[in-house]
């Protein structure tokens, strides 16, 4: 399964990116050549790529595209619905579909062959042979394999093996739980040879021939192990006049257990693969690079000589770096015929292309690359020494600085009135805006490289959209990731600097929304997918938190109301009498009555007393 390949000439190398687009460089140049976007790339993008040599020209039946003539490079994109689209690199754009109605499989690798034609392999480890004249199927091969369990494992990986015999068979290698040699014939497979175990679905298969001999590098992109095997395809003995070999005698082979001739070791899992195999002298030479996920590359020089279980370690191994020990990873890798390397690295979002010879008289080589190196490289081609034509040289600093001279030993530097007069001026609306923010930039910037929390801190608190903006403007490509860890880090933060992070996250996205979209990589995406579940958090609270804070206002303003009131003086004050006026009535009431009935007894009891002395008086008459 290939998305990264060079042409055969090593002129062009072919890139499928993570959003499904293909992009061709000149690595003469060092220039984006092309880039297509498939129809639906994000939705069904392209899985693999191959790159083929074909010419179109009309045929006179039904206006059908055929080979003939002078061929053009051509890029082969197998899709997640069967389809390969051929892709030309001269006329820019989708010259031919080669579509197979009974298959709409994941197509999981591709190979082609200038003798043999190109062969596709789909997820359910169907292998078709397919013809470019007419954009038809020639022939559809069955290589899947059943374990014990009976489980059907899918092919990870194609590669034609060459051969010399004159018959229509082919031979290819499919990568799957085993790696196998099948021989193809009219529709039928059938095992040839079985090399190895296969543990990884993402095999890495490399063929190279030399006069009559044909040898495999095998990998996979999480061993750290390549075995390299002598897969050439020998004269089969013909029995009692038939067109096969005995299936008895295949059995048996199959049976043998072959080891590989070597196996060369990596510091890690290897990504991109490339072999050579010439003759030196009298004996035969095979170089081997290999570009490892931990970005260097290692070159294996060694004469074939016999068999050897010791695994090979590299011969050299190549680094690049910056001038200030920054790492610049290698990508890719290739082996041209004039004997020296190819090698692609990036820097930054761009990717650069060089030739280099390795050193083998050490381990280790390391290339200085970067923006010195690229200067220096500069002042070479003039053929002048600087420091010895002149010694005063005018600096200018583009951040709005004061041009100074370098001094020569035992000056002293002198600025000059007019600067210092503008360094004093008090007039604030005069002063242009500019310089801040790019003080601000060199400040992140700064922060940024030297990991310093609190310098980071000190820039992205600054609550400004428009200060925001302005500083990210002019901040350099290669900080744009280690800025987003910072503002993931501050968004996980109380709520002050959540603010400030989504201030500076909204500048980024409207400044570096190509860049992001352009380079994003699996620690970008991780980063875009982190933000996005901590804002959405945050924003599912949103409403209960919304929902208390109301409650809360409204019971500390009653409160409030409340104490209020009860200091403040009365508007009003009104005093019901009227129930101790009846309670007093009554009280004389009822002293009137008591008065009353005493005086009524007192004046019974006066009348009792005159009856009783007038009938006294009658008894004594």
């Amino acid at each position: 399964m290939a998305e990264a390949a060079f042409s055969e000439d090593g002129k062009y190398f072919s890139l499928i990116t993570n959003d499904g687009r293909l992009r061709i460089w000149d690595t003469e140049t060092n220039v984006l050549k092309q880039e297509y976007t498939p129809d639906f790339h994000l939705k069904a993008s392209p899985t693999c790529l191959q790159w083929v040599e074909v010419n179109y020209s009309l045929s006179p039946k039904k206006g059908r595209k055929s080979i003939s003539g002078q061929t053009s490079q051509c890029v082969a994109l197998g899709t997640i619905y069967g389809k390969i689209l051929l892709y030309s690199v001269s006329q820019a754009k989708v010259e031919t579909v080669l579509e197979n109605e009974k298959q709409t499989k994941k197509i999981q690798s591709l190979d082609w062959h200038r003798k043999y034609g190109l062969f596709s392999c789909s997820v359910d480890s169907h292998v078709i042979e397919w013809d470019l004249g007419m954009s038809s199927v020639k022939h559809t091969y069955n290589v899947s394999m059943r374990t014990k369990l009976k489980q059907v494992n899918k092919a990870s990986g194609i590669k034609i093996v060459p051969h010399n015999q004159d018959s229509s068979i082919k031979y290819i290698i499919v990568a799957s739980v085993k790696t196998n040699i099948w021989r193809l014939e009219n529709s039928n497979a059938t095992i040839v040879q079985s090399l190895s175990h296969t543990v990884s679905d993402k095999a890495i298969l490399t063929v190279t021939t030399l006069r009559n001999s044909c040898w495999l590098i095998e990998g996979s992109q999480e061993e750290r192990l390549l075995s390299f095997w002598d897969v050439t395809i020998k004269e089969e003995p013909l029995q009692n006049g038939d067109s096969t070999p005995s299936n008895k005698k295949r059995k048996k082979e199959i049976l043998v257990t072959p080891t590989p001739t070597y196996n060369f070791v990596l510091e890690d899992a290897p990504k991109f693969v490339d072999v050579n195999i010439k003759s030196e002298g009298e004996g035969t030479k095979l170089s081997l690079v290999a570009a490892t996920r931990s970005g260097v590359v290692h070159y294996y020089g060694h004469m074939l000589n016999g068999s050897t279980t010791k695994p090979i370690k590299p011969s050299v191994t190549i680094q690049v770096s910056t001038p200030d020990a920054s790492p610049l990873p290698l990508t890719c890798c290739q082996l041209p015929n004039n004997g020296d390397l190819l090698l692609g690295y990036k820097n930054g979002p761009v990717l650069f292309f060089e030739k280099v010879t390795p050193d083998l008289s050490t381990k280790t080589q390391i290339l200085i690359r970067g923006d010195n190196e690229k200067k220096v490289q500069k002042s070479n081609d003039t053929t002048k020494d600087i420091s010895s034509t002149n010694n005063d040289i005018t600096y200018v600093e583009p951040m709005g600085g004061v041009s100074r001279k370098r001094p020569t030993a035992g000056s002293t530097t002198e600025v000059t009135m007019e600067a210092r007069l503008q360094n004093l001026a008090l007039d604030l609306n005069s002063r242009s805006k500019a310089p801040v923010n790019q003080n601000l930039t060199k400040l992140l910037m700064q922060g940024l490289h030297s990991d310093d929390k609190g310098l980071i801190l000190t820039v992205l608190q600054k609550d400004d959209p428009a200060v925001a903006l302005n500083t990210i403007a002019s901040l350099p490509a290669e900080y744009v990731p280690m800025l987003l860890d910072s503002i993931l880090e501050m968004a996980t933060r109380k709520t002050s600097q959540c603010a400030a992070a989504c201030t500076w996250l909204n500048a980024l996205i409207k400044s570096h929304s190509a860049l992001l979209l352009a380079s994003i990589n699996a620690r970008t995406a991780n980063q875009i997918t982190q933000l996005l579940a901590i804002f959405t958090h945050r924003r599912s609270h949103l409403c209960q938190l919304l929902n208390l804070k109301g409650r809360i206002d409204l019971t500390v303003v009653q409160r409030n109301k409340t104490k209020d009131v009860s200091n403040q003086a009365p508007i009003l004050d009104y005093q019901d009498t009227s129930s101790d006026e009846e309670m007093e009535i009554e009280k004389a009431d009822s002293s009137a009555d008591e008065q009353w009935e005493d005086e009524v007894d007192e004046g019974d009891d006066d009348d009792d007393d005159d009856d009783d002395d007038e009938t006294s008086d009658q008894s004594e008459d």
